[in-house]
């Protein structure tokens, strides 16, 4: 315990020079730790939104619907599957959609889109497009050919609430019908591209105009309760499903999401590194510059009888202290901007157009969990440590008789 307290009076018996090493070591950890908490908080945003508007957790469809979209691949009985796969513990909600290529037109011009058949009751607890309709309402009319479209195609194809259109596309036999639908909503996500290829009809409507059962979908969407069962609950629907359906994870069936979600992590720990390594060049100078200072001080306690164990333990304790102090207080400041920031957002909506563009929000909300913290803690120790190591053996090569000799 004495070693200890003589360890943390000799970092401040050059106080300037403690100072400075304790502030940097704390703005770099608050720089890179605020940095890795806004992009973790970036691509966690993006997940979930892809998760929550676009894909969901889990999708099934006719293995022949994956590599050939065309009509003829769906899946039968969808109404017994949902039932199965809705009372599964992991699962949170099920829907059924029809998926169907299809050419939208106006009076002023056309495009191609993605019809989306939804049930709009089961449709809301898989997704939140319903919480982002800007303009009108989602379904909520008795009319059956209401559609729900994007304000990217309203733009492109002039259109507002109650505007009518045409869509064009194939029936169950393989004939080209057109069906008139009226605008009931419009919608916007932070996914531009998403936005310019669906539109959403009910599926009753489009089943009868195709000619499909009502028990007939190409896809089915399911929500789990919680993204970190996604294995075991991936593994249970495929059991409930049958070899003869296709059961795929968000991350298959958006794989640049889940690549860049483990590089996120790589990246993370790059950072945390360069950080480190700074920290550890840092140290060593530091403490080397105070044993240099105070070679007289350590030959006069060798002499005494302090031996070279216990000089070892107290460099090791003064830049433990002098680390530890530093990133204590950066993690502090840290934790501070990212629960501030957290709740409020960064907004970049000046450059809203190019991030939805890559489907990213406009506002960030950087987030961080409990565990980065601890192996933050745990690694700046051991940085500690080894960064002692030279110093340490500068100190203990110093012959006592012929320190105290020199002036």
């Amino acid at each position: 315990m004495e070693i200890i307290k003589i360890a943390w009076r000799n970092i401040w018996r050059n106080k300037a020079r403690s100072l400075v090493i304790l502030t940097s070591v704390c703005i770099g950890m608050t720089g890179g730790i605020f940095a890795t908490a806004a992009m973790i908080g970036m691509m966690d945003q993006r997940v979930d939104n892809a998760i929550k508007t676009e894909i969901s957790h889990i999708q099934l469809h006719n293995p022949k619907f994956i590599d050939n979209q065309e009509q003829e691949f769906y899946i039968d009985s969808t109404n017994e599957i949902t039932n199965k796969i809705v009372q599964n513990e992991y699962v949170a909600a099920v829907s059924q959609r029809l998926k169907i290529t299809a050419m939208i037109s106006s009076a002023e011009t056309a495009a191609g889109v993605v019809i989306n058949g939804v049930i709009p009751s089961e449709e809301k607890n898989v997704s939140d497009l319903h919480s982002r309709i800007i303009k009108g309402d989602y379904f909520t009319g008795n009319k059956s050919n209401e559609i729900v479209i994007s304000q990217k195609m309203a733009e492109k194809l002039k259109l507002d609430i109650k505007s009518k259109l045409v869509l064009t596309f194939q029936d169950a036999n393989g004939d080209i019908v057109s069906d008139n639908y009226k605008v009931c909503g419009i919608y916007r996500t932070t996914n531009q591209v998403y936005d310019e290829m669906n539109v959403f009809v009910k599926k009753t409507h489009l089943s009868s105009i195709c000619g499909y059962d009502d028990n007939v979908s190409q896809e089915i969407a399911v929500l789990l309760k919680n993204n970190e069962q996604l294995t075991e609950a991936t593994a249970e629907i495929k059991a409930l499903a049958g070899n003869n359906i296709s059961v795929r994870t968000w991350k298959e069936i958006s794989p640049d999401l889940g690549m860049m979600t483990d590089m996120m992590a790589q990246y993370s720990g790059y950072i945390l590194l360069i950080i480190l390594m700074a920290l550890a060049f840092g140290i060593i100078n530091t403490m080397l510059m105070a044993i240099l200072e105070r070679k007289k001080e350590l030959g006069m306690m060798m002499a005494i009888g302090m031996n070279k164990a216990k000089i070892r333990i107290m460099i090791v304790w003064e830049t433990i202290f002098l680390t530890f102090t530093g990133t204590i207080l950066g993690m502090a400041i840290a934790q501070i901007l990212v629960s501030y920031f957290g709740k409020v957002g960064i907004d970049l909506t000046m450059y809203s157009e190019g991030f939805e563009i890559m489907g990213y929000d406009a506002f960030l909300y950087p987030a961080l969990n409990t565990g980065f913290y601890i192996q933050v803690v745990v690694l700046t120790v051991l940085t500690a440590f080894f960064s002692a190591i030279f110093p340490i053996r500068r100190a203990i090569k110093m012959n006592p008789a012929e320190v105290l000799r020199t002036e």
